[in-house]
């Protein structure tokens, strides 16, 4: 018996000799009257072993099979399937893969209890200024990208590096995941077309503001300049340029923390999204993208949660089909039209064409748009223009002229070597102005001389 137990004994010992009354026997036991007159009586009928609780050494009803303990103990460990999965995912695995119903405090203790898991040690936490969720859905989306080993090197093409970026944008009052895309790097091209499906997608639409970092594809790293700050314009990325012209308001974090729920679905991630992936078997990027939509459902029904209000503030297009989508979501650059009515651009030249009737656009500025998958388009204002691509003819590489070949430079005689003409032929009016020619010479040879020193 336990010390409880004997200590119950010795008590209702005493109520039985009469060393101390019903009451008594209750305070010391912390029970009623009445529970000390029904141990009396199973007392007299078992003796003292009816104060050993009648479930002892009986088999629990709840408790985890030997069969199961061994199988959770083969999976998860180093050579197991599930070695690496945290307790909260493996819980949900084991219900839908193998049919394996635990809670999970009872899955964390039985880990440790095998080995397979240890005890995380605590870490000393700075704290930080809670800021609320809003409160409608679509009022501010969270973005960042997450350069990472997804595929643990099973794409052979990036196996240098080990590394893709996956760009991802999160509801901040719901915590939806609305937008996931793997890419070779994180890239303008990424964040383009992420803003480009989340407005297009009938189910969202435009959000009123974006919340990113101060990476320079989101924020231009410039500073105003005077002109600038006497029209009252802050310099744009093009991403910012994109986001003023859909009206969706571009906020910058100055700290990781200030967009704690993206960082936090980052770390979940590289959880979770690696581990399904592997055991989807799934090898390569265009797979793995593939593959994410049926992912961001089960993440959202996981871990999404209800706004505070319930009319959502995403900004539906009226008739999606009718955007011009190369004019909004697209690098912009402007160009200057040249005479001949063409520009030139990436080392081509784009010559525009104009109908019957249609002004000439020489010395007018027009803008190249060039989407994320590479298409470019030619605007003026707001108007597309058409354009063919000119194939310049190839310039004649310069014909080198063989060492053997070259020709010596002439050489040239000192002044000094000259031989004068014989005097004794020449009449004496000839020999002075010679003479004289020579003096001048001398002369101007001297002062050019002096003049350089």
């Amino acid at each position: 018996m336990s010390d409880k137990q004997q200590r119950r004994a010795a008590i209702l010992g005493k109520v039985l000799t009469d060393e101390i009354d019903h009451q008594q026997a209750a305070g010391l036991l912390g029970i009623s009257e009445r529970q000390v007159r029904r141990s009396l009586a199973r007392w007299k009928t078992d003796g003292i072993g009816s104060v050993v609780h009648g479930n002892a050494k009986r088999t629990p009803v709840n408790k985890t099979p030997d069969a199961v303990r061994q199988k959770l103990k083969d999976i998860t460990r180093k050579e197991g399937r599930y070695h690496d999965f945290n307790t909260c995912h493996l819980q949900e695995l084991l219900a839908e893969q193998e049919d394996i119903q635990i809670g999970r405090s009872t899955l964390d203790r039985l880990l440790k209890e095998a080995g397979t898991r240890k005890r995380k040690r605590g870490r000393p936490r700075h704290s930080f200024k809670l800021r609320e969720r809003m409160p409608r859905e679509g009022q501010m989306l969270l973005i960042d990208a997450s350069s990472h080993d997804w595929l643990e090197g099973r794409d052979s093409r990036y196996n240098r590096y080990k590394k893709l970026g996956l760009i991802g944008a999160v509801d901040d009052a719901t915590s939806k995941l609305v937008h996931l895309r793997f890419w070779p790097t994180e890239c303008q091209a990424g964040y383009i077309t992420m803003a480009r499906e989340v407005t297009m997608n009938p189910a969202l639409g435009i959000p009123m503001s974006f919340y990113h970092d101060r990476h320079t594809i989101l924020c231009s790293p410039k500073e105003q300049t005077i002109d600038d700050e006497l029209a009252g314009r802050e310099p744009m990325s093009q991403f910012q340029a994109i986001l003023a012209q859909l009206g969706a308001e571009a906020i910058k974090a100055m700290t990781p923390q200030a967009k704690g729920r993206v960082e936090r679905m980052w770390q979940t991630l590289q959880d979770r999204l690696i581990k399904e992936m592997r055991l989807a078997d799934i090898g390569t990027l265009e797979e793995a993208n593939a593959w994410l939509p049926a992912f961001i459902e089960r993440y959202n029904t996981r871990f999404a949660v209800a706004a505070k209000e319930t009319e959502p503030a995403w900004v539906t297009l009226e008739s999606p089909a009718d955007i011009d989508l190369p004019y909004f979501f697209a690098v912009k650059t402007e160009r200057k039209v040249r005479a001949d009515h063409t520009i030139r651009w990436m080392g081509k030249t784009l010559s525009i064409r104009r109908k019957r009737g249609e002004r000439c656009l020489a010395g007018e500025r027009v803008m190249v748009h060039v989407t994320p998958e590479g298409d470019c388009c030619l605007y003026h204002r707001k108007e597309p223009l058409v354009y063919t691509t000119n194939v310049d003819s190839p310039v004649p590489a310069a014909v080198k002229v063989p060492a053997a070949v070259k020709v010596p430079a002439a050489v040239k005689v000192p002044a000094a070597v000259k031989v004068p003409a014989p005097v004794e032929n020449l009449p004496l009016s000839e020999v002075k102005r010679a003479a004289r020619r020579r003096q001048m010479a001398h002369l101007h040879t001297g002062t050019s001389k002096a003049a350089a020193l």
